[in-house]
């Protein structure tokens, strides 16, 4: 059967295709700055159609990015509303930021420094993501009529909640932007992670940020539980973690699940020590 395979480059959780026969155009700091504002706004927009957007206007008072990267005030003034829209759409409030703040972890730089793709460990993300789980995962479902915008899904079956309200034999759905077009189309993306049905791993999984990708797109989300990834690591049968298939880009890979219950329960335990200070 012929096929059209449309490559697609993915970024962040948003796709995007380019001409390669287009001479490109070197932008320049208007348009960069134009472009910039115009994201911004387009995710303000999702997070209204969300319900978020008194949230994120209690975070961009609450705090600011402290970053080396901001040389000029209108440079963390930017750097600062880009991490309050994430932080929204994350499901974070200003009173969490003055929890963490007040035991040494900064919410706003990490998010700023996972959104901008620079350095976040694992344990960052981990506090970044509302859903952590092992899971089994199954075979790659395509061709069903979906309100996302996305083309196919992987379902897991969870087998241990380590964070979220995920219970054991919960189906989790990990959608994909790669996935039949047409007839005798299909677009691929070739930065999606690849797992192998009915083997276990460990998945950094994140709801919100699923509903704020497809709220952006002005698309509905899929009324079973579906969220985005992280971080992924294949479960060996002794609990060791093995490389990929979406490990963490920089930090020290976690080497173990005892090593991943630790961290959560080291970051749960401070959050209750945070609440009993402000009671």
């Amino acid at each position: 059967m012929w096929r059209t395979l449309v490559i697609v480059a993915a970024l962040g959780g948003l796709a995007a295709t380019a001409r390669v026969d287009a001479a490109p155009k070197e932008p320049t700091a208007e348009s960069r700055r134009q472009e910039a504002q115009k994201g911004q706004q387009d995710r303000i927009q999702a997070l209204t159609r969300r319900g978020r957007l008194t949230t994120y206007q209690q975070l961009l008072g609450s705090d600011s990015v402290r970053s080396a990267d901001s040389k000029t005030a209108a440079q963390t003034e930017a750097f600062t509303r880009d991490a309050a829209i994430d932080l929204a759409a994350l499901g974070f409030t200003a009173a969490d930021v003055k929890s963490y703040r007040g035991r040494n972890t900064d919410l706003f730089d990490i998010a700023y420094r996972f959104f901008v793709g620079t350095t976040t460990t694992p344990a960052e993300q981990m506090l970044l993501a509302d859903t952590v789980v092992i899971a089994t995962a199954g075979d790659v479902r395509a061709g069903k009529a979906r309100t996302d915008g996305f083309l196919s899904e992987i379902p897991f079956t969870v087998v241990k909640s380590l964070k979220g309200n995920r219970a054991i034999r919960d189906v989790i759905l990990l959608p994909r932007n790669s996935g039949p077009t047409g007839k005798d189309t299909e677009q691929i993306d070739f930065s999606e992670a690849k797992f192998t049905p009915g083997k276990n791993y460990l998945l950094v999984l994140s709801k919100n940020w699923y509903e704020q990708y497809v709220a952006m797109a002005k698309k509905q989300p899929e009324s079973h539980f579906t969220a985005l990834p992280y971080l992924a690591y294949e479960v060996s049968p002794d609990g060791a973690l093995l490389s990929g298939p979406k490990p963490a880009l920089s930090g020290v890979a976690p080497k173990d699940l005892r090593s991943i219950e630790a961290e959560l329960k080291r970051h749960q335990e401070k959050s209750q020590a945070g609440e009993r200070r402000e009671i």
